[in-house]
């Protein structure tokens, strides 16, 4: 996994080096596996929340926004 982020909610999201973002609830009771679908190799950048809420993430030369 890479850097990480916490949101508001105290979910934490991080790339991993299979491609994916994950979501991993307060306590890590809980992993969501987002998938982006055109995600070709591990992530090495850094998530980030905007102030929207939403979580930016990039793969490959694409930009993937989550949320609202």
């Amino acid at each position: 996994m890479n850097a990480p982020v916490v949101d508001a909610n105290g979910t934490v999201y991080a790339n991993s080096e299979d491609g994916n973002l994950y979501a991993i609830s307060q306590g890590g009771a809980h992993v969501t596996l987002i998938f982006q679908q055109l995600a070709v190799g591990a992530a090495y950048t850094p998530v980030s929340i905007g102030g929207d809420g939403r979580i930016y993430s990039q793969n490959d030369g694409h930009l993937f926004v989550v949320g609202r």
